[in-house]
């Protein structure tokens, strides 16, 4: 079986997958700080 993604592919989508993680949960932190403070 030949795998699915070469060496490239997966660096690059693990790089992406990174990105996308801190992102999303910079907008959590967000959300929450926020809501934090509208509910005061």
């Amino acid at each position: 079986m030949a795998p699915a993604f070469s060496d490239a592919d997966l660096a690059r989508r693990r790089n992406a997958a990174r990105r996308l993680g801190w992102l999303l949960g910079a907008a959590v932190l967000a959300l929450y700080l926020i809501g934090l403070f509208i509910k005061r």
